[in-house]
């Protein structure tokens, strides 16, 4: 296909990419909502099963199910949505999300392969990108890095470098996914104070390796048994993302790594002008499983959409408003391309320009 825009760092980008994004996002914001992780379903299922009294174990069946209640209560508000395979290959799976929202495809496994007893994980596989190409209009992956692990941190992103290279034959854009793990033994606080730096570091290696970077930033605290521990301040934050802003050249996504919605909605409005759009699951909607208006499948569907589309809204509006758009990123975009988007509303071409006081 022919190349309709390219990057800083020469990665072009075809006209069938550019169109499906011009698609669901033809005035710059590309908001997803993330509901791709299979082992937090599988939790949040767990509660509402005993919120509700029923006395067995959580099943991928069910994961699958919630899934598909959820992409049809979205009702197209985030233009875009992810899902594992498990839903996104079931069936009527598309017409149940609308044609409104695009459907990202997650690719890697829930399992990772752990090396050095847990020192350093290695992202796998679950569906091959070429199998699967039919039914999404975009792929996902995730790699979960310990920064100080030379081994599983050049391996994953040989891996990473492979699955991008097979997107890009396949013309489908790849949100490219990385995110410290806990270390065996490792506090969730001693963690958290290892992102200021290790975020840096993974965006400097990892953010070529797709067309948009999906990210965490710093966090604001962490609580653990209902204490909360402050861990980095809100010039932390933000400066950890003006740093990745500078060296990334591909739009930055922000995930929301388990945290609440408060520190979420605190961290994109601390990051909006930097981050080009939320990719954000669990803190939208983690609540539902247990609200007392959730009785069974259905009206968990109805508690969903009335704690996350209020929120989703929320976050989407400020992207629109302050977020660069999906293509501030391209140095160069074809005059063909200027014309499947909507550029009156956002400029187009060259990133943003702006002293940070950094």
């Amino acid at each position: 296909m022919a190349t309709w825009a390219e990057y800083a760092d020469g990665t072009t980008v075809s006209e069938a990419i550019f169109r499906v994004l011009a698609q669901f996002a033809p005035g710059g914001t590309l908001d997803v909502f993330a509901s791709d992780q299979h082992s937090s379903y599988l939790r949040l299922i767990g509660g509402y099963l005993k919120h509700v009294g029923q006395q067995r174990e959580p099943t991928d069946d069910d994961v699958r199910e919630v899934c598909r209640l959820f992409a049809e209560a979205l009702q197209g508000v985030p233009s875009a949505a992810l899902f594992n395979s498990l839903a996104f290959l079931s069936p009527g799976f598309r017409e149940l999300l609308g044609e409104r929202t695009m459907l990202i495809g997650r690719l890697e496994d829930t399992f990772t392969q752990e090396v050095d007893d847990g020192q350093g994980q290695l992202a796998r596989l679950a569906v091959e990108p070429e199998e699967v190409a039919d039914r999404v209009d975009g792929f996902k992956t995730l790699v979960k890095l310990n920064p100080d692990h030379e081994e599983s941190w050049k391996r994953n992103r040989v891996w990473l470098q492979d699955v991008f290279e097979r997107a890009c034959k396949l013309d489908k854009p790849l949100f490219n996914e990385t995110l410290i793990f806990q270390l065996p033994g490792e506090s969730k606080a001693d963690m958290a104070r290892r992102l200021p730096e290790g975020v840096v570091r993974m965006a400097e290696e990892f953010g070529p390796h797709g067309h948009f970077y999906k990210t965490q930033v710093p966090v604001l605290w962490v609580e653990v048994d209902g204490r909360v521990e402050r861990i980095s301040s809100p010039d932390e934050v933000r400066s950890a993302a003006v740093t990745m802003f500078s060296i990334v050249d591909r739009p930055m996504l922000l995930l929301s790594a388990a945290v609440d919605f408060e520190q979420y909605a605190a961290q994109y409005a601390l990051v909006s002008d930097v981050f080009a759009g939320p990719m954000c699951g669990r803190a939208y909607f983690k609540e539902a499983f247990t609200m007392p208006h959730t009785k069974d499948f259905d009206t968990l569907a109805e508690s969903f959409a009335q704690i996350a589309l209020p929120r989703m809204k929320q976050i989407k509006a400020l992207a629109e408003k302050v977020s660069p758009p999906w293509w501030d990123k391209f140095t160069h975009v074809a005059d063909e391309a200027r014309d499947v988007v909507d550029v009156s509303a956002r400029g187009i071409g060259g990133a943003v320009q702006a002293d940070f006081g950094y």
